[in-house]
């Protein structure tokens, strides 16, 4: 009687994960179709429901990065995508063109930050995504190109991160030493108190040129800093001016795969 009642089980809930797949597919193809219309909000929707049908279900979830990534969702794009890679069901082929796709929802969240040090983990995480992509198919060459820009990217970050802690340092030493020049502690005697002991030791007069010869060089000095100042905007502009020529002419390298594409191959 009890492996009778256990049999019954076993196929109410094969019975039950078989429907569940039947209609996330049906789901997944409805999705399909609104995607292929460039209806990329219904498509999600199609995905979406799919999904709660079976969660599992790796089509799905890829399809429905695809359409997160042409919204512009690219971290949630990237779930999706990193959801889809862990399924075993997925070929290495197959997962070879998903961590693809992860890294190129990474480096465009990243190039969406305000700059390059702020999207620094993203590249990150895109240059192990074009990696594990090229570990299961290393004659993709866009795949090549991508870790190659992602890479440079990163670099870019590390750079801009590394200048900004540099300028940071700066400001803080010399905010240190403004309040040690005039608070005159550790026996240091302080600016004005330093300035009348010169007096007095001059018969209470300052050497004519002293003041003119330090209101030239903080003169120098500005100017100094005013063209570093300019020359490093010049240097940014032109390095923006380059990326979106860059991307302009290799957009269809960022590009995720249709879910056309996908049925055919899957």
């Amino acid at each position: 009687m009890k492996r009778y009642l256990i049999l019954i089980a076993l196929v109410l809930l094969a019975s039950t994960a078989c429907a569940q797949t039947v209609q996330a597919a049906k789901e997944t193809r409805r999705g399909n179709r609104e995607y292929r219309a460039k209806r990329f909000d219904q498509a999600e929707v199609g995905y979406r429901r799919a999904l709660q049908s079976d969660s599992t279900a790796y089509r799905a979830h890829h399809n429905l990065g695809n359409s997160l990534y042409r919204q512009k969702k690219y971290d949630e794009a990237a779930s999706h995508f990193a959801k889809a890679a862990q399924s075993p069901a997925v070929s290495d082929r197959q997962r070879s063109r998903i961590f693809h796709n992860l890294g190129n929802s990474m480096l465009k969240s990243g190039l969406q930050k305000e700059n390059r040090a702020e999207g620094m983990e993203q590249f990150k995480q895109a240059v192990d995504a074009y990696q594990q992509s090229l570990m299961l198919n290393p004659k993709n060459g866009e795949t090549r190109y991508n870790l190659s820009y992602a890479q440079k990217m990163l670099q870019q970050a590390q750079q801009q991160q590394q200048q900004q802690q540099q300028k940071g340092g700066g400001k803080d030493q010399q905010q240190k030493d403004g309040k040690n020049g005039n608070q005159g502690k550790d026996g240091n005697l302080g600016k004005d108190q330093q300035q009348k002991q010169d007096q007095n030791q001059n018969g209470g007069q300052n050497k004519p040129d002293q003041p003119n010869q330090d209101r030239q060089q903080q003169k120098q000095q500005q100017k100094r800093d005013q063209q570093k100042k300019q020359d490093a905007e010049r240097l940014l502009e032109a390095v923006k001016n380059n990326e979106k020529n860059t991307m302009k002419e290799n957009a269809k390298k960022l590009e995720v795969a249709s879910p056309g594409r996908i049925e055919k191959d899957w």
